[in-house]
This record gives structure tokens, sequence and C-alpha cells, in this order.
């Protein structure tokens, strides 16, 4: 596998040759569809899943925090942070 990764939202008509239009999910593609780089199968192709930490029962609870990724908590843990410090520090320009 060449590492292509097929979007749903584009589909393969921006490639050479390509026929299948944009919005057409990869289920709907037909059974005889190579990839637009390098003539593997449909078959050849792994689902991209994205998991989130925690237990599924709990990811319902709170703020809608706990149905992020790893990387959006990290992000939000450490964007708060930053503004507060931030915050933190434009008290000394009041002074």
């Amino acid at each position: 596998n060449c590492g292509w990764v097929y979007d749903e939202t584009k589909g393969d008509s921006m490639m050479i040759g390509g026929q299948i239009k944009p919005d057409t999910p990869f289920a709907e593609l037909p059974s005889n569809w190579r990839c637009p780089v390098c003539r593997a199968s449909k078959d050849s192709f792994e689902e991209v899943v994205i998991e989130i930490p925690g237990f599924e029962v709990n990811q319902g609870y709170g703020f809608g925090t706990n149905s992020l990724t790893a990387g959006q908590k990290s992000g939000l843990i450490f964007g708060g942070l930053g503004f507060f410090f931030l915050l933190f520090l434009s008290g000394y320009a009041l002074n």
C-alpha cells in the first residue's frame, strides 16, 4: 500500500482518471475500484479509527469533553494554561 488516504469529501475525481465523485462513502465504491496511485485493490485499504480514551459508558457525561480525542484534550488543557499565563502577565501591565 502506498499510504494514499481516501477522503470521502473529495472522492478520487481530483486524481488523473478518477471516476468517484465527492461525498461518496468508501463502502459504496465499486468492488473493482483501485487506488489511483498504486493500483491496490479496495480490499487492501484499512479503516482509520480514532480511539477516544475512557470508558464508553462515561463518554456521554460532562460538558462534551469526555468525547474529545487525546489530542483535542491536550490542546484544550495547554491552551487554557497559556491563556491564564497571558492573563497573569497582563496584570503586570496594569501596574
